[in-house]
């Protein structure tokens, strides 16, 4: 490793690791609140993926509800992310810390103003009023945003999808993480929650939008509660498995 690459590494990794223990320390939540969120792609009525989120005490649950098949498990508090497959019944614990460390090694290894232009690294978010918006390369996320009924929600919600990003990024899964997070972390700090998200790609004269509806309610109904109670279950009986 290059000692010039060696030292931005060991910062990056710093820099992320005091970032994420600020945002995601030890916290106690009192409110309890669920997201549903509905993904649409170009004009197809029907939503591609949608997702129920539901945060409870330090605890957030991310359920995929069409294909019913996977379920996520954000615990800040023990530095995990638990991974459960209902289909094959097991588990995969990652740490938290290896979703920082695996992003700033992204981040550093993008040693030029290109690379970092084009991963979308050197990004900054826009705001007017209560639309945000940020761009990069072929791609450009804008959200509409509105004023939670409890701060917290503003806060939890934001670590959720900075977690989900960095999450993404070790599966491979979509576009670099990096302007998304710093979306979200700007609309996060500004005591804002996400009502629609847009992401415009543009490669030569195709034009793909995927869009995202998110529905916020402060509090959880019965079946929530349930459904915590059967991932509970999950938890202690599936079987670890490595990822």
């Amino acid at each position: 490793m290059l000692p010039m690459f060696k030292h931005r590494y060991r910062m990056a990794i710093w820099l992320a690791m005091m970032a994420f223990v600020a945002s995601a320390g030890d916290v106690s939540y009192s409110a309890d609140f669920r997201v549903t969120t509905e993904i649409y792609e170009n004009a197809s009525p029907k939503p591609a993926a949608k997702h129920l989120i539901l945060f409870a005490g330090n605890l957030t649950y991310d359920l995929a509800e069409i294909q019913n098949r996977d379920v996520t498990v954000y615990d800040p508090d023990r530095k995990r992310v638990i991974l459960l497959d209902r289909v094959a019944k097991t588990r995969t614990t990652i740490n938290t810390e290896d979703l920082v460390r695996i992003t700033a090694q992204a981040r550093a290894a993008a040693e030029t103003s290109e690379q970092q232009q084009r991963l979308g690294i050197a990004a900054s978010p826009e705001n007017q009023g209560p639309k945000y918006s940020i761009s990069y390369g072929d791609a450009r996320y804008e959200t509409t945003t509105e004023t939670p009924s409890e701060a917290e929600m503003a806060v939890r919600y934001g670590q959720f999808v900075d977690l989900a990003s960095r999450l993404n990024l070790v599966h491979r899964r979509g576009l670099p993480p990096f302007a998304r997070m710093s979306l979200s972390q700007r609309i996060a700090s500004d005591g804002k929650i996400p009502t629609e998200t847009t992401l415009t790609i543009r490669r030569g004269v195709q034009v793909d939008r995927f869009r995202s509806s998110h529905t916020f309610i402060s509090t959880l109904s019965q079946q929530d509660r349930q459904q915590i109670d059967e991932i509970g279950g999950m938890l202690a009986l599936y079987k670890e498995v490595p990822l």
